[in-house]
């Protein structure tokens, strides 16, 4: 019989090249990390500039776009309603 190995080992691993994998992922990681941090940075830094030049405080602008939103969909409610042909048999709604 042969005394040769045929199953995967860590010994078939290089090691060299997979300990410079793992330093291109771990930097890789930390400038993904970082560019995170800054894009969070200014989204936040232009939220802020966004509310103080805001007329309405954020809780009564909130309040009026749902009032906008709610009027929109009826009105597109109403348009689709008066849009369908009349089924036959079916009483208008007025």
């Amino acid at each position: 019989m042969s005394d040769r190995r045929t199953d995967p080992s860590w010994e078939d691993l290089d090691h060299g090249l997979l300990i410079g994998a793992v330093v291109l992922l771990a930097v890789g990681a930390l400038a993904g990390l970082g560019g995170s941090l800054l894009a969070g940075a200014a989204a936040v830094k232009a939220a802020r500039s966004w509310s103080k030049r805001a007329e309405l405080p954020p809780a009564d602008l909130a309040r009026l776009k749902w009032a906008q939103a709610r009027a929109a969909a009826g009105a597109g409610a109403g348009a689709w309603r008066a849009a369908e042909p009349p089924r036959r048999g079916a009483v208008p709604v007025p």
